[in-house]
């Protein structure tokens, strides 16, 4: 075998070689993005709740709306809109959750986990119903037949 032959095939080997390294570090990196935003939907919800807790206010409305399944002109304007604004955030958490399944980064697993009986209370889709024009078309028809199933 020629010297040349030996430098080509070398070559060719070093380029395999860092092919399959790249291959690899693609992998290990798709698999660390993943696991990022499984823990950052999880610090979410971890946030959402340690403000309800602490908040002896919100508390009370989240009582009323998961327990006593309330309307929402049993309530005055201002704990209507604290209301709204969790829901807002829940919504657009789930929308979150919906974007990054679409877009390959999450799986299946990451909807099953969401918990949809808060969005099925009377309040939460009477605030669906006057915030979802604000959500995209395709979102609006999976979370709709997402949350009623």
């Amino acid at each position: 075998m020629s010297k040349r032959s030996f430098i080509e095939i070398f070559g060719l080997i070093s380029v395999i070689g860092s092919m399959i390294f790249v291959g690899v570090e693609i992998s290990q990196n798709t698999q660390a993005v993943k696991g990022a935003t499984h823990q950052a939907i999880s610090d979410q919800a971890s946030e959402l709740y340690l403000e309800l807790a602490s908040d002896e206010r919100l508390s009370r409305l989240a009582y009323q709306m998961l327990i006593k399944n309330i309307k929402r002109n049993e309530l005055n304007t201002t704990d209507q809109m604290s209301l709204d604004l969790i829901q807002l955030m829940g919504f657009r958490r789930v929308e979150n959750i919906y974007l990054q399944y679409k877009n390959g980064i999450l799986t299946k697993d990451a909807l099953d986990r969401i918990g949809m009986d808060s969005y099925r209370k009377t309040f939460s889709r009477e605030s669906w119903e006057m915030f979802k024009s604000g959500f995209d078309p395709h979102f609006i028809i999976f979370f709709e037949n997402f949350r009623d199933k």
